[in-house]
């Protein structure tokens, strides 16, 4: 799939250590292109850790931390994001609470 194919490029990654939580996130869309970001989301345990984002940007970039109220058990995080062009990706993965350092990354 050429990169004119794919509305918005993402990584991020979740990076677990003891009962914090760093979500790093870089976003865009290919220069000269349509598409914008419409919506985006980031969670841990159910948590939205990228509250009051603002549609319509070409990129956005950062990171947003997080406690885990018992870091001994598991914690889903996931990911959801849109263009203004009818393109989506969601994914989800968990941060495992047998392991004090642990991590999840999701990117196209």
């Amino acid at each position: 799939m050429a990169i004119d194919d794919v509305p918005i490029l993402y990584s991020l990654r979740f990076d677990k250590d003891h009962a914090n939580v760093k979500v790093t996130f870089d976003l865009r869309v290919p220069v000269g292109g349509p598409a914008l970001i419409a919506d985006f989301q980031a969670t841990v345990d159910g948590t939205d850790l990228i509250s009051g984002f603002l549609p319509g940007q070409t990129a956005s970039k950062g990171a947003k931390f997080h406690t885990l109220a018992d870091p001994n058990k598991n914690a889903t995080v996931s990911f959801s994001l849109s263009s203004n062009q009818g393109w989506s990706a969601s994914d989800d993965d968990m941060l495992r609470g047998d392991k004090v350092f642990d991590d999840a990354e999701f990117s196209n």
